[in-house]
């Protein structure tokens, strides 16, 4: 769930910054009394934003992730008290 709410916020920021530069844009083109159909939209820096947000999140999904040689131990009850789990060092 986590890793989809990375990807959506990374397409979210690229379609947010792709229409904040587009609406700069317009603007500075009225402003200086060029047609506002002259004006681009800036799609290389909202896919620079989007990769940037997609990285940091992959990075941060990553940052509490077991060990690849780890086996996960659930918690249990031990004379009524729960034992904390948690991943162990496979040793092979």
């Amino acid at each position: 769930m986590r890793a989809l709410l990375v990807i959506l916020s990374a397409l979210g920021a690229a379609f947010l910054i792709m229409n904040f530069v587009r609406v700069w844009q317009m603007r500075k083109a009225v402003k200086s009394s060029l047609p506002v159909e002259a004006v681009g939209n800036n799609y290389i820096l909202g896919a620079f934003v989007g990769l940037l947000v997609f990285a940091i999140g992959v990075f941060w999904l990553e940052l509490d992730s077991a060990a690849p040689n780890t086996t996960y131990v659930p918690a249990k009850i031990k004379n009524g008290t729960i034992t904390e789990g948690g991943f162990e060092q496979r040793v092979d």
